[in-house]
């Protein structure tokens, strides 16, 4: 997911705000390591940030929110969720390594920070167009089309990588930043919304986008204007040989003092796995065999 974002953020978000004041919320009082809250009667408590939609937002109206509540509900617990109004860089650090909370949606698989479920989807990063446009692009190289200039994206992402690759990213630096209305970017998270990511390929202003499907997948969908979103097929293998997936399962992330809650989770992502399923088709999320 965006997870591969995050990861990359997480020793910028560790230095970045070391000293900020802490999220507002207050870790319970534990026992041997364990929330009283993560007990076998607790509620499942789930961090989540009211800024990140179509993930999550303040009004619980994210798909991994509907997610989050098909689980607990399989799982026989009461959904309780712990709102950290950052962004989702900080729902490990500031709530899972706080102690306020046990779960955090839509990780990548085998996230070495937490312990991880079963994965419940699997998707890839798109190329998202208009129509009109008539681009076929599939493969990541395809960025690189004769015509396609301009592209909208989300930092740290692997957007970026693609586009150093096909030599558009130096051509591209000058409006990417003017998404975020040249805002510096040092000791300090900011990014462009997925929203404003598919809006600007809308509005003609950006020939091609791309992003991480689920990440956009919900606006694409009700865009005013009809656009093809195309799974990229190739991953990326970079000049030192290192390869860099742009296709990846997700999972829910547990923190590691929990792991009584990994089999339960996993009985519920089985249980409830059709449910899952229809959240995610009704997003528009194109989604690929959970078998890599």
């Amino acid at each position: 997911m965006r997870m591969i974002e995050l990861m990359k953020l997480a020793g910028l978000a560790a230095v970045a705000f070391a000293t900020a004041a802490a999220a507002p919320a207050t870790a319970a009082e534990t026992t041997n390591g364990v929330n009283a809250d993560a007990t076998a009667e607790g509620p499942l408590r789930v961090c989540s940030s009211t800024q990140d939609a179509p993930f999550s937002d303040a009004d619980a109206a994210g798909f991994e929110n509907g997610i989050a509540a098909i689980v607990a509900e399989a799982m026989g617990r009461e959904l309780e969720y712990v709102w950290i109004d950052r962004a989702a860089i900080y729902l490990v650090r500031d709530g899972i390594d706080d102690g306020i909370c046990e779960i955090v949606m839509g990780v990548d698989e085998n996230d070495p920070r937490l312990l991880t479920s079963v994965p419940y989807y699997r998707t890839s990063y798109v190329f998202v167009s208009r129509e009109d446009r008539g681009f076929e692009g599939k493969k990541w190289q395809d960025a690189d089309t004769l015509g396609i200039d301009r592209f909208s994206y989300r930092f740290h992402s692997p957007a970026e990588t693609i586009l150093k690759y096909a030599g558009k990213y130096e051509n591209n630096l000058a409006y990417s930043r003017s998404l975020i209305n040249f805002q510096s970017r040092r000791n300090q998270y900011i990014n462009v919304p997925a929203e404003r990511v598919v809006a600007e390929v809308v509005d003609g202003h950006a020939d091609v986008a791309i992003a991480f499907a689920s990440a956009v997948a919900r606006y694409v969908t009700n865009a005013s204007t009809p656009l093809r979103m195309q799974i990229i097929t190739n991953d990326i293998e970079r000049l030192d040989g290192k390869i860099i997936p742009l296709t990846y399962a997700q999972s829910i992330g547990v923190a590691k003092r929990a792991p009584h809650l990994v089999e339960e989770i996993n009985a519920a992502l089985r249980e409830s796995a059709a449910e899952i399923r229809a959240v995610l088709e009704e997003e528009g999320v194109p989604l690929l065999p959970l078998e890599s």
